[in-house]
Order: structure tokens, then C-alpha cells, then sequence
């Protein structure tokens, strides 16, 4: 038996909140974390405690039930502290067993294939949990060090909503700096990278306009962007252009065609229709027959149950977020899923290193698995805030190696060191 002693939560501020909750075993822990922020962690920790102090880690079904039934009331938030629990106990499990997670799942893929989401070129958000632009300390600590705007930001007098950090177009957002930016990750290596495609254009008057439509003029200039990047890195990188749910079916379906000669691995959640708060299995359809690329979605969907319902629809490419999805145990049921129908599983993943590494020994059996999400490039301490010391990704890949559990650990110092107010 390896009986659950305590259980604590703690939260620092990155590009986004990365919320983790640890899960101790006597002298042993498990680390996971969640996409949920610090107000539903605190709220939720004193009763998964009061849950989980005296429960058998080895037993993490379970548990799994225990607490889906506990806040079966709670709705899907529930699941973003799951998440983080079902991906601790994988590591605990795994220490205590002394093997690594991926091959406590029965993992064949020692490596992960990775991909650079560049944003909107040369802008890196920084956000909080209610995608609202902040200035952490940190920001003063590493300067130049970071692709941030830290004299706009220095200077700002209200916050600013929204995932793009001015709502008026500026030549970050140009077909020469794509351009540049692309060329910059794949001399690094990868052979894959995303970027953002719901920007202000030079034509675009009102960005936050709730109509979804753009002129044939700001379609133009989307196009634009996408010939130079892969004019840029040639014909052997998979692009991929985040659309973020903001445009109608119309004109998704015309940013579709039109970057249809520049062979986009996918789009990804061209419509509302594909946020979880409006899932519409109907308008999905028409979107998916409407464009004629590749769409992906999924990153808001919780557990495989959700997951089914994409089977309905034209959807080729999955993409989960385990630190909100259900951690490790749904991911492999998702990927499971996505098998039976030749589907590709490719998961979105905004997380620190635990959770980047956790989805990584999830992918290990994702017989369709296409590539995983890497969100955090620009972050100047990425690697340095987990032990052993060594680069996570490495020329475009994740390599999983034979340490116990996740095969990584949060180093406390160098945490508190970036974050002086950190504590557990």
C-alpha cells in the first residue's frame, strides 16, 4: 500500500498561471499540474485533502472516481484539478516503483516530437487566468532576455484583455517578421511551428469586432503572411495557424481556401463553434466541409466523453489539453479513441515542464500521435526551473528517459529565486 499522507497546492506566475498540486506519499511525492487558476486551486485543495489523506496512490482509479463523484456538482472546473491529481499520482506511482511513467502505461515512443507556437511573431503573451496582460516581477529580472514588450508593458495604466498585446496592427505583425521568426526555430532544429492568424491587419478597424468577418483585403494580407513563412522554410516543415474561435463559418471557410496552395498541416478552431463554452457539433460539420485543410480543435474539450462527440463531425486532428482533459489517464483514453478512427492526436499544451512532460509519456502510446505543442520557447527559465538539469526539448524533440516517474522535478530554489514570493 502506499498510503497518500498530504496533499499541497502552489501557483506562480509564467507566460501564463501554471498551477500544480503534489501529492506526498511519507517521504515520497508526485508532482502535476493544471491549467486551472490559483483562485479554483485554493478553493478546491482543503476538500481533495480531506479526500485523498489515507487513500492508496496505488489504487488511482479509484481515487479518479472518488473525486469525480465528490464534485460531480462542479461541473467540467472539476477537472482541471484532476488533471494535475491523475498526473501526480502517475508520478508517485512511478517513483515508487521506480520506473518511468511511460513505461508504467506501457509507452513504445521514446521520444516526442515537439512544435514551437510562435505566437503572433515577435509578441510572447503574458497572461493571468482570465487571459487579462500582467507584468510579473520576473519580466525585471531577465530583460531582453524574453520576446515581451517591457516598455509597453512598464508603461501601461489599464489592463488589456485579450490574447494580443495591442489591438492595432504594428510591424510585428508583417509578413518579413513571420518570416523571420520561422526561420529562427527551424535553424533550431524543429521541423514544425505554429503561428497566430487572428492579428489586426493594416485594413482591420476594429479587432474585437464580434462579427467574424474579415474583408477580402484583410484576407489578402493573412495570405501574405503565410506565403512568406513557407517561402521562408521551404516545403519539409509542417506549418500549422492558430485561428482562435474568432471568425464566422464564411469567412473561415475563405482563409481556408485561400491558404490552401500553402499546404498548412492544419487550421486550428477557425469558429466559436469549436470553444467548449459553444460546442456545435452542427456548425463544426459545416465548417469542416466548408474548408479544405486540415482542421484541429480540442483543447478546451474535458475527457474522452467530449471527445466522442468530435466523432460526429469532419474533425482529423485532436488536440487535448492533459492539464485540463483529465491528466495522463484521459489523455491515453483519448489517444485510444483517436486510434480507432485514424485520427491525429496532437495536444495542446501551454504547461510548464510537468505538464509538457506529462503529455509526452501520455503520447508514448498514441498509435496516431502527430506532434505536441510548445507554447513556452521564449521563456527564459523554462528549463532551468526543474531537476535534473538538462534541456527538456532538445533540437525538436522530447526524449523520455528511463529516470522514475515524470523523470523531471520542480527545483524549489530556482523557483524562488524567479518568484520571491513563492512558497508551498
Amino acid at each position: 500500500m502506499l498510503r497518500i499522507t498530504d496533499v499541497k497546492a502552489f501557483t506562480v506566475q509564467s507566460n501564463f498561471e501554471w498551477g500544480f498540486i503534489r501529492i506526498y506519499a511519507g517521504d515520497l511525492y508526485g508532482t502535476g499540474e493544471t491549467a486551472g487558476s490559483p483562485l479554483a486551486i485554493n478553493n478546491v485543495i482543503p476538500y481533495v485533502r480531506k479526500l485523498l489523506i489515507g487513500e492508496d496512490a496505488l489504487k488511482r482509479n479509484r481515487i479518479l472516481e472518488k473525486l469525480k463523484y465528490a464534485f460531480s456538482y462542479s461541473g467540467t472546473t472539476v477537472y482541471f484539478i484532476i488533471s494535475a491529481i491523475d498526473i501526480a499520482l502517475h508520478d508517485l506511482i512511478g517513483k515508487y516503483l521506480n520506473i518511468p511513467v511511460w513505461r508504467l502505461i506501457g509507452g513504445d515512443r521514446d521520444e516526442v516530437r515537439v512544435y514551437v507556437d510562435a505566437h503572433a511573431s515577435k509578441s510572447m503573451e503574458i497572461v493571468d487566468a482570465a487571459l487579462t496582460e500582467v507584468f510579473p516581477d520576473w519580466i525585471k529580472q531577465y530583460g531582453d532576455k524574453t520576446r515581451f514588450e517591457t516598455e509597453r508593458m512598464s508603461t501601461l495604466t489599464e489592463p488589456m484583455v485579450g490574447r494580443i498585446s495591442t489591438q492595432q496592427w504594428n510591424k510585428d505583425y508583417t509578413p518579413e517578421n513571420y518570416a523571420e521568426r520561422a526561420r529562427e526555430i527551424v535553424n533550431e532544429g524543429f521541423t514544425a511551428v505554429k503561428f497566430d492568424l487572428d492579428i489586426p491587419t493594416p485594413y482591420l478597424k476594429d479587432y474585437n469586432s464580434r462579427s467574424g468577418q474579415l474583408s477580402l483585403k484583410d484576407i489578402d494580407y493573412l495570405t501574405s503572411i503565410v506565403k512568406a513563412v513557407r517561402e521562408a522554410v521551404g516545403d519539409e516543415i509542417d506549418l500549422m495557424f492558430d485561428l482562435h474561435w474568432k471568425f464566422n463559418i464564411n469567412t473561415a471557410a475563405k482563409i481556408c481556401k485561400a491558404l490552401e496552395p500553402y499546404r498548412p498541416r492544419w487550421i486550428e478552431d477557425p469558429t466559436s463553434a469549436f470553444s467548449s463554452l459553444t460546442l456545435n457539433m452542427d456548425e463544426i460539420n459545416l465548417v469542416t466541409q466548408k474548408c479544405c485543410v486540415p482542421i484541429a480543435t480540442g483543447e478546451n474539450l474535458f475527457t474522452y466523453y467530449q471527445f466522442k462527440d468530435l466523432l460526429k463531425t469532419g474533425i482529423s486532428i485532436w488536440t487535448p489539453d492533459l492539464t485540463k482533459a483529465g491528466g495522463i489517464t484521459e489523455g491515453v483514453k483519448i489517444s485510444e479513441l483517436a486510434s480507432l478512427f485514424d485520427i491525429e492526436i496532437s495536444p495542446h499544451n501551454i504547461a510548464s515542464p510537468i505538464g509538457a512532460m506529462a503529455a509526452a509519456h501520455a503520447m508514448s502510446v498514441a498509435n496516431t500521435f502527430g506532434v505536441l505543442e510548445w507554447h513556452a520557447h521564449d521563456l527564459p527559465f523554462w528549463n532551468d526551473i526543474v531537476k535534473p538539469k538538462r534541456r527538456i526539448i532538445d533540437r525538436g524533440f522530447i526524449r523520455l528517459t528511463d529516470e522514475p516517474g515524470l523523470g523531471i522535478d520542480l527545483d524549489m530554489d530556482a523557483m524562488k529565486k524567479i518568484w520571491s514570493d513563492f512558497e508551498i
